[in-house]
């Protein structure tokens, strides 16, 4: 099987598993309540967290094919590029709540969508170190 297609579908496991971890967590404290007074859902920051995930992925894979020595630079980029857009779609629910609810969900879904990053970008990288 191809290394970029077990990067995907690795990327594709750890959203939907700890899309259920988390949604069973928040179900089990009772914290369902909260979403129907934003605009925002569990399942809409998991979708976010998943595109732009596998749009960086994409674009790694892109570049550990077209240029290997530019890798770490593009994906530094990518990351930042990443952060923003997560900053512009999260703006809005920001201090919406004193508990801060909104925060700590988008939170653990952005730290696990780098977490993901990070390991197809490590990936990469020894993938074109092989090859130089």
């Amino acid at each position: 099987m191809n290394s970029y297609l077990k990067s995907v579908l690795l990327l594709l496991i750890v959203f939907v598993a700890s899309f259920m971890a988390h949604y069973l967590v928040l179900s089990g404290m009772q914290l369902g309540l909260y979403w129907s007074q934003t605009s925002y859902s569990l399942l809409g920051m998991y979708g976010f967290g998943l595109c732009s995930s596998l749009l960086v992925a994409v674009l790694v894979f892109f570049a550990s094919w077209s240029m290997p020595e530019k890798l770490g630079v593009l994906f530094l980029g990518l990351v930042l590029l990443k952060a923003v857009a997560a900053f512009i779609y999260i703006k809005d629910g920001l201090n919406t709540f004193e508990n801060d609810f909104i925060e700590y969900n988008f939170l653990v879904v952005f730290f696990i969508s780098l977490f993901v990053d990070v390991y197809i970008a490590f990936n990469a990288l020894n993938q074109a170190d092989k090859k130089v």
